[in-house]
Order: structure tokens, then sequence, then C-alpha cells
């Protein structure tokens, strides 16, 4: 039985006005006809359909030039404005597949970070990025952000957390140096890689690298719990110039960054979540116990339910408050990108933990049917659960508490 998630899981505000709404409709419409109407077909041969029904998303729905400017031929998503609209695409995007939600999303995060000051003063920056992004090819983005440090090494700070990758600049061109990097992405197959760096000073700085730059080494692919169709590789930066046109020195960009990640993997993690809530309730209405009561009419498994459903509900609009904070906004200041900054990333962090309750909730109450590939509730599992192993440095909670800390308690020392 197919149920209105957007009846039940309701939205703060009113949006409408725009092409946000049509836009994710047509994905809707398309990723049920296309992958949740054949759901076992479409695992069965996943290595082969993913690339396929990637293509035609990217490319023939026009969804990887979402973001590129409308002067080049894009759709000019990469505003704050347009925060809403790129939720409830990567909403519907992700019921589908989390991974091809994940690739769309990182290329919405790069397009909509460089959008605004200090990137408007590096037209040759974000042309390069527009231009991969109108490839008539799908491309693919990574991000190495800053995480957890190495034990006994001493290194520049962004907010807390360790920058492993040093730039060093002359008047033309930047040297970028790392050591087994883990990107937030398909890292092995990305086109282009944004990375957070520091300069000389330890002053946080953002790079954007080709993918076939010299000096760039990857890794074997890495075995991960999900996100199978996004390899991932740890990425080593020996030596890689890139021209100082491609380099933004302060911590704005890098803030910027942070905002949009947890904003859309939070999009991703729930879009996800939403169908595994459909699933979730299709199974709860064909189960009796006893042989004649209905298992969601028996209390206990009634307050399993709604745990789920409160989590998923809270976590929307959460983000879709995030979503107006963004658009509100419009991301100019330093006072309002510090205030976003901690509002990006306590939610961000709590949209990630309530979606992960909420399906290990429900996999609890169905048991062996939730661990069965055939329901496809595993799969949301596992991809929810690397989103959030790559978040790691992003939305891990220690460092979130002492983001938020900071900001609502004027800490120094931490």
């Amino acid at each position: 039985m197919q149920k209105d998630l957007d009846r039940l899981f309701i939205e703060p505000g009113n949006k409408k006005g725009d092409d946000s709404d049509s836009v994710a409709t047509l994905v809707k419409q398309w990723a049920d006809r296309e992958i949740i109407g054949k759901r076992l077909d479409y695992l069965e041969q996943y290595d082969v359909l993913f690339l396929d029904k990637l293509k035609i998303l990217s490319l023939d729905l026009g969804l990887q030039r979402l973001a590129v400017t409308e002067d080049l031929g894009g759709f000019g998503w990469n505003s704050p404005s347009k925060a809403w609209g790129l939720v409830k695409v990567l909403l519907e995007t992700a019921r589908a597949d989390a991974s091809a939600g994940t690739m769309l999303a990182m290329h919405y995060v790069m397009a909509c970070a460089f959008s605004g000051k200090p990137s408007e003063d590096k037209p040759d920056l974000i042309n390069s990025i527009n231009q991969l992004l109108l490839s008539d090819a799908v491309t693919k983005t990574a991000f190495i952000l800053p995480a957890a440090g190495i034990a006994g090494q001493d290194t520049p700070l962004f907010n807390g957390r360790s920058i492993l990758v040093k730039a060093t600049a002359d008047k033309d061109n930047v040297t970028l140096k790392g050591t087994n990097l883990r990107p937030f992405g398909p890292g092995k197959t990305a086109d282009l890689f944004c990375v957070v760096c520091a300069d000389d000073k330890g002053t946080p700085a953002v790079a954007v690298v080709p993918g076939n730059a010299k000096g760039i080494k990857r890794g074997a692919p890495i075995i991960s719990t999900g996100l199978n169709a996004c390899i991932n590789a740890d990425i080593t930066l020996d030596e890689v110039r890139i021209p100082v046109s491609h380099f933004i020195t302060g911590i704005e960009t890098a803030n910027s960054i942070f905002i949009w990640i947890n904003l859309l993997s939070g999009a991703v993690s729930l879009g996800a979540a939403l169908n595994f809530f459909e699933i979730l309730s299709d199974w709860s209405e064909a189960r009796v116990i006893k042989g004649f009561t209905m298992l969601k009419e028996n209390p206990l498994c009634a307050s399993v339910l709604a745990d789920v459903a409160e989590e998923l509900a809270c976590a929307k609009l959460l983000l879709l408050d995030l979503a107006t904070l963004i658009s509100d906004s419009g991301m100019t200041g330093s006072q309002d990108a510090a205030r976003l900054y901690t509002y990006g990333v306590m939610i961000g962090s709590r949209v990630q933990q309530g979606v992960m309750k909420a399906i290990n909730r429900g996999l609890e109450l169905m048991g062996s049917a939730g661990y069965a590939r055939e329901w496809h509730v595993e799969k949301h599992w596992r991809d929810v659960k690397t989103i959030q192993a790559y978040l790691c440095g992003v939305a891990a909670e220690a460092p979130v508490r002492m983001d938020t800390a900071r900001f609502f308690y004027s800490c120094k020392e931490i």
C-alpha cells in the first residue's frame, strides 16, 4: 500500500512559488517507476543497472547540471534560496538509491559552497566546476575534509578537527601534500576533489583539484558497509600542484562546505529512511499475531512503529528548517556564517542520529525480514551507516558538541 509521504511527514512553512516541487515530483515518479517498483530486479543486476539509472538521472533528467548557473546552461540551483528544493530532490533520489543521492549531493555541495564570497573573485574556479557538471558524461565529485587527528602528530585545526593536508603557495601555484586521506564520496573514481587544507600559517583553506592532477595516488578500493556504487579509496596527495586561482584561503568557504554537506547528506540519509518507512509500513499491514490480531494493533508493536515515524517526522522538520535558515540568511556576513555553521552541524548530527535510530527500531521489529536482502531494508541501513562513517569528521558527536559550546557559551579554549 503506497502512502503519501508528504501528507504524513508534513513540511514547515510555505516554500511554494518556484519549481522545486515540480522537479521533486518528476524525480519521485522516476524513482517509483524505475527502481522502487522493480527493487528485486534492480538489486540482482545492481552493478549494471546502477550506472544506467545514474546516467538517466544525471544527464537525461538533468540533475547533474541542476546547480550549474543559468548563464552556462544549467538550472541555477546553486544559491541559498534553492536549499529547500535541493533537499526535496535528494529526498526523492535517495528513496530509490542512496549512492545516487550521495553522488548528486557532492555536486550540489561543491556548486553551492562556491557560489558566493570569496569564490566570486575566482571566476576560473567557478567556470571549472560548472564545466565539469555540464559534461556529457556522468561526473563524480569527492571531498577531503578535516577529521580525526593522528596520534603524536600536531596538525592545524578547523573548529577542533585536524586538517591533514598542507598547502604551500607561491605566486602562480599551490602545492598540496597529504597521506592516506579518506574522502567523502567516490574517491576511487572522482573527477574532482574539494580539499580542506591549511596554508603555511595553519589557516584553513580550500583547494579544488582535478582528478587527473599529477601526484594524486589512489589506493585499493575500500570494502565498505554500504554505498557500494560510490567506490572509495584512500588518497595521497604527493606534491600535487594546482593554479592559485583554484585555492581560497580563510575559513569562510570551509564553513560553507560544512553547512551544505550537513544539509544535503542529511537529505540523502532521510530519503533512504523514508523508503524504509514505506517498506516497514507495508510489512506491518500484512503481519498478524497468534493468527488473528494485526501486528500494528498490538500496543508494544505500535509503540515501536511510532518511534520510527516520530524520529523521521522530526528529522524532516529539522532538515527543512535548516534549509529555510540557509535560504533566509543568504549566507552572507561572518556573524551569519558562525550561526549557520553551528546550526548546520547540530541539525546535521541530530538528523543522522534520528534516522539511524528509526531504522534500528524498525529492524528490531521486522526481525529476519529486515535483514533479508529481498526487502532492501538492510541496504538502506548499510548506506546510511556508511554516510555517517564518512561524516565522522563532520558530524561526530564530540566535535559537534564543542562547536555548540563555542557558539552558545563563547568558549575559547576548546
